[in-house]
């Protein structure tokens, strides 16, 4: 699923969160989360899983790039949450 569109500045290190607080069953909970960006300028870094939301940085960028950060989240119940966030990077 696509969450969004969002900008990103160049150069910046920006902290990121994604809540599945509403799409988990009431007993469930993270397990796994792996997020990668498309990008080779702009990396990911330091991605946790912070109860029901998963945090990352998104890092660097070159002005006028576009790329997608995707998102693999698994649950306790074995159920796997599939996102993307589309990014296009700006001038500081």
């Amino acid at each position: 699923m696509i969450l969004g569109s969002k900008l990103h500045t160049a150069g910046n290190s920006t902290r990121w969160r994604i809540d599945y607080s509403h799409w988990l069953d009431n007993t469930a909970t993270i397990v796994d989360a792996s997020v990668a960006s498309s990008s080779v300028t702009c990396t990911i870094s330091e991605s946790v899983i912070l109860g029901q939301v998963v945090v990352f940085f998104l890092i660097g960028g070159v002005t006028g790039e576009t790329l997608t950060v995707s998102i693999v989240m698994t649950d306790s119940l074995g159920n796997i949450k599939r996102d993307t966030i589309m990014f296009t990077v700006v001038a500081p």
